[in-house]
């Protein structure tokens, strides 16, 4: 699913009217008969049924018209409530209106200066009540700024409680499209169908709240445009990432799957090592080998018996030791439980100048990296960061809050500042690169919350560098395998008794899932097998 922001679809559409010649009546036509089909589908026909359709007066609302006259032709009986005046509709917009009263259907308007009246929200009440559909077709992806009057009340009746199917046009009403903010009031939706592409604030802020489920909807755009779009984004799946898996010959040797180094745990922190680097042999990777304390390197050993253990650590002395290590690994893998003091963050520094590989850091490391930023610049275009929020902020220097107030930019202001792919971690998880394009992995799963899951994370994306992946592929592909990990330890042993440790047990059937999912043909066209990379 590409996730587009509203300016560019704006774009998209303007260039389908004046290059491809299709009028904006068409496209409102071609968007309310979709949103019609998808409700159909869930409901079936109307059968004298009540819909109610709430319009605003820009081309949100002359969608709503077109569901409301093709909701009528199904069967269903109609309320239409517009919020604003119907002379300052759009022509397109009026269009449809009129021809939604053509067929019978009469809106109820609310004069944009004036709160509704307490009787106009009784019988609103009552019509949403004894509603089977309710469309919200009010706002589409236009504002920004907190909702005026009448808009707002009525937004504020969409509050959950209604036990009708509550479908939104393009965006939940309230909901800033960029960014998930609640304007003010915000609309709660069953289903949202978008059209062109999916919207970010669909998913990230407050915005994933309000949406159950999310559908995009062709209606006559290119879909190589929007794939072409500069910093366009993907909602991740099984499909999508099984498709990005590199093929695994049969006459391969381990060689040939890459060898990946572990750099994990200190004395209390031995769970760390071995959560990561038992994670990167359950992801493909042909060797692995974890560097680690010397004085936890006796009792690493053997607690994996196909992961090679040796001791590191940091200081001018061990330089030649720490190159000699890093000689021939095909990736690494940095920071869990390693300590933040002066040693580990010189050792962090070594491996990265030590190194051509391509590296993630993560926990430890990345405390070390707020602390002192230029040890990375070595490892500019080939790093990955794999941040919690805390550790966004620190290496930011901002606040918490400032940090979950708009994910997406400061993901990608990271990632731009550090010339790494940012794997900004959270119940829906954000993977940024610096040119802007981005993933998000739309599966929220409280059995991940624990204590090990990040290590366990960090180990993947290793392993799947260490196979010659890009890191952004190979971030969007570990998210992705983690979290199916993630939902097949939360349906066998619940949200709450699942260790992080219980996800390595998962992989094996995490990765058959996603590949018995690839699909080739949701790839870029300059992706698809056959073709140059």
């Amino acid at each position: 699913m590409w996730v587009l922001e509203p300016e560019q679809v704006r774009e998209l559409d303007r260039r389908t009217i004046e290059e491809l010649g299709l009028p904006a009546e068409v496209l409102m036509e071609t968007a309310g008969r979709g949103v019609v089909r998808a409700i159909l589908e869930r409901v079936g026909p109307g059968r004298g049924r009540l819909a109610t359709v709430l319009c605003g007066v820009g081309n949100n609302g002359g969608d709503g018209f077109v569901i409301a006259r093709e909701l009528l032709h199904a069967g269903f009986r109609l309320h239409v409530w517009i919020a604003g005046k119907v002379d300052g509709m759009s022509p397109e917009t009026a269009l449809h209106f009129k021809v939604m009263r053509g067929v019978g259907v009469q809106g109820r308007s609310f004069d944009a200066k004036n709160s509704p009246r307490p009787g106009d929200i009784k019988g609103l009440h009552r019509s949403l009540l004894r509603s089977a559909v309710i469309v919200d077709a009010m706002m589409g992806i236009g504002g920004s700024a907190d909702l005026r009057e009448p808009l707002r009340t009525l937004v504020e009746q969409l509050d959950g409680r209604h036990e009708a199917l509550v479908v939104g046009v393009d965006m939940p009403s309230g909901i800033c499209a960029t960014d998930g903010r609640v304007l003010g009031a915000a609309a709660h939706c069953d289903l949202v169908v978008t059209m062109v592409a999916a919207k970010p604030g669909l998913f990230l802020g407050e915005g994933a709240s309000h949406v159950a489920e999310v559908e995009v909807l062709d209606i006559g755009v290119p879909q190589a445009w929007t794939a072409a779009m500069p910093r366009a984004g993907r909602v991740l799946d099984p499909a999508l990432c099984g498709a990005l898996l590199p093929p695994r010959d049969l006459e391969a040797h381990k060689n040939r799957f890459g060898h990946v180094m572990v750099v994990a745990g200190s004395p209390g922190t031995s769970g760390a090592a071995l959560l990561c680097a038992g994670a990167a042999m359950r992801s493909g990777v042909g060797l692995c080998t974890l560097a680690t304390a010397g004085e936890i390197r006796s009792y690493l050993e053997g607690q994996i018996p196909d992961v090679m253990v040796e001791s590191i650590r940091g200081g001018v002395n061990e330089a030649k030791r720490v190159a000699k290590l890093v000689e021939g690994r095909d990736a690494l893998a940095i920071g869990p439980g390693i300590g933040t003091n002066a040693t580990a963050i010189d050792l962090v520094m070594r491996l990265l100048s030590s190194s051509e590989a391509p590296v993630v850091l993560d926990a430890d490391a990345l405390t070390g990296l707020a602390a002192r930023p230029e040890i990375a610049e070595p490892a500019a275009g080939r790093l990955v960061l794999t941040p919690h929020p805390a550790e966004m902020a620190r290496l930011l220097g901002i606040e918490v809050a400032e940090v979950l107030a708009d994910r997406l930019g400061v993901a990608r202001k990271a990632a731009e500042k550090w010339q790494a792919v940012v794997v900004l971690k959270g119940a829906r998880t954000l993977i940024t690169r610096p040119d802007g394009a981005w993933a998000i992995c739309n599966r929220p799963n409280p059995a991940m919350a624990k204590a090990g899951s990040g290590d366990v994370l960090c180990g993947i994306i290793g392993a799947l560098l260490a196979q010659a992946m890009t890191p952004f592929d190979a971030a969007c592909v570990a998210v992705m395998a983690h979290s199916e990990a993630g939902r097949l330890v939360s349906e066998s042993m619940g949200p709450m008794g699942a260790m992080a440790s219980d996800q390595l047990g998962a992989l094996p059937a995490a990765w058959q899932q996603l590949i018995q999912a690839a699909d080739p043909a949701v790839l870029p066209p300059s992706r698809r097998p056959g073709r140059e990379r």
